[in-house]
């Protein structure tokens, strides 16, 4: 096995190819996950897979990121591999927090982009399979076609930034929608309180972009089609990341998530391409 940065690589045979983990870089170590019982027949049933542990600072990461990028997405729904690099690194945070209930799930919006293109990547991060690719409102005073001003603030009627952990299916006033947990104190931790959920929406739609110009808003939620969200649902629902990026300089500079040096876990074939 190949030594990766003299201390970072390390391959284990008791892993199974389902099996992601992720620790932080703060403590520079290494952590052996498999000490349950469930753990230990995991193992046990797939002895003949390895893992692999390799910091998102090291050209390993790299590499892995150019493949699953490669891998998900085509020139016809491709995001700003940035965004997708930052989206995997709150991701890997989350995950070593012991936070997701569906550990193979990502979902990320770049708030950056039009409201009239689509910018809500959905990505099954074991089969490297693109689920979906959506339109997605942002609030009526983060601005018009393009959100420009976030907020925390009750009332505000803005997007939050930053990660997410989704919550559970509701039927509310807008019908099926689902929670979301803030996990950012300063950006987004109001979520519940706000009532920021993902819902579907008559405003979300080709045809209201054609009338009006761009995508209708929302209250600071981040509102989907109608046509979408059942099953948009049944994906993200119970226990997913979500990322809300834009390039906002306070929250560029401030979030532990996306400044975190995380250490990703991964079966070779789990990795596209891979040459380990």
């Amino acid at each position: 096995m190949s030594r990766i940065n003299t201390s970072i690589s390390i391959v284990f045979s008791i892993f199974c190819v389902l099996s992601f983990r992720f620790i932080e870089s703060d403590n520079q170590k290494l952590i052996l996950d498999g000490q349950n019982t469930e753990s230990e027949l995991d193992a046990k049933n797939c002895s003949d897979e390895t893992a692999l542990y390799f910091y998102t600072s090291s050209e390993t990461y790299s590499n892995f990121l150019d493949s699953a990028y490669s891998k998900l997405f085509t020139s016809h729904n491709r995001p700003q591999k940035q965004v997708f690099n930052l989206a995997l690194k709150g991701y890997a945070k989350l995950l070593e927090q012991g936070q997701l209930g569906k550990k193979n799930i990502l979902a990320f919006i770049d708030y950056s982009l039009s409201a009239n293109v689509k910018r809500f990547w959905v990505v099954d991060l074991k089969a490297m399979k693109l689920l979906h690719h959506e339109l997605v409102a942002h609030g009526r005073n983060s601005g018009n076609e393009f959100a420009k001003q976030f907020s925390n603030k009750v009332n505000s009627f803005q997007t939050s930034l930053g990660f997410f952990v989704t919550g559970d299916i509701y039927q509310g006033k807008h019908d099926l929608s689902i929670r979301m947990h803030g996990v950012e104190k300063a950006f987004n931790s109001n979520a519940l309180d706000r009532g920021i959920v993902i819902h579907g929406a008559d405003y979300v739609d080709e045809s209201f972009i054609r009338q009006n110009q761009r995508l209708g808003r929302s209250l600071g939620c981040p509102a989907v089609s109608e046509k979408v969200i059942a099953a948009l649902s049944k994906t993200i629902s119970n226990g997913v990341c979500l990322f809300a990026y834009y390039p906002n300089k306070i929250y560029m500079k401030a979030s532990k998530f996306v400044n975190s040096d995380a250490v990703l876990v991964a079966s070779n074939n789990t990795v596209p391409n891979s040459k380990f």
